[in-house]
């Protein structure tokens, strides 16, 4: 079994989860604060309006959560024609939070972020080509550096040490992708978030990009993942990737 069918399974899981998963989430209730509202919006599903009026405050926190949000609803729900747009609007967002915020771990977190999910659209070669890879190397970093608690931060270390491994050898000896590096990441971000069921998830996924031997491991965190209790959509979207995630290897 390779490790491209893993990639390639994740990539064509489409969030037609997100139909049932609206109808299982009450709409957000109203909230006085904005920003209360924007975040009830995204933990029942609504990531685009959640991003608008999030966005429409203007300031550092606000930004960076607007372009967590428009990133989630890119990446998971928007048609692919889309996405280019989108993942470009969600940067624009995330640079100003930097701009606006210099000392915001989440700020840079998210510019790390927006930019991985638009490097996707990218292609591999392209994406290096073009200088993403150092880009969100610094994003993640400069996010570690301010907040060593940061366990998305992690995460996304992780997964970029991940994915120039998997980009093959050129990629790992000109950027320094190191499988060690990585599983030390994925195991911070999971001692710090042990209940997180994205964590189990992502840490499945690199796994499964670091080598086939990783299989047995990486299918105990995708059903730690699937079990786990979840409080809002994007953890349902999770849950149901992993879900099918596991239905697929069974299948195999």
């Amino acid at each position: 079994m390779k490790v491209l069918f893993y990639n390639k399974l994740l990539m064509n899981i489409r969030v037609l989860i997100l139909f049932g998963l609206v109808c299982s989430f009450a709409s957000a209730p109203f909230a006085a604060d904005p920003m209360e509202q924007a975040r009830g919006l995204a933990d029942t599903g609504d990531f685009q309006k959640a991003s608008e009026v999030a966005a429409a405050l203007g300031n550092s926190e606000s930004l960076a959560f607007a372009a967590a949000s428009l990133a989630v609803f890119a990446y998971e729900i928007a048609e692919e024609s889309d996405k280019e747009k989108l993942f470009l609007m969600a940067i624009q967002y995330a640079e100003t939070a930097v701009e606006l915020d210099s000392t915001s771990s989440e700020a840079y977190l998210q510019l790390a972020h927006t930019l991985g999910r638009y490097a996707q659209t990218l292609g591999t070669l392209t994406a290096l080509s073009e200088g993403y890879a150092e880009r969100i190397r610094a994003a993640i970093d400069k996010a570690i550096e301010l907040d060593s608690q940061n366990y998305k931060a992690y995460l996304s270390l992780g997964a970029w040490h991940s994915e120039i491994i998997y980009a093959g050898f050129m990629a790992w000896l000109i950027y320094g992708g190191d499988e060690e590096e990585s599983l030390e990441a994925y195991s911070m971000a999971l001692e710090i978030a042990p209940e997180d069921n994205n964590v189990h998830f992502q840490y499945a996924v690199g796994l499964l990009k670091l080598d086939d031997s990783n299989l047995e491991q990486a299918l105990r965190h995708l059903t730690t993942a699937a079990e786990l209790p979840v409080n809002d959509a994007y953890g349902e979207i999770v849950r149901g990737k992993a879900k099918q995630m596991l239905e697929k290897f069974k299948k195999e």
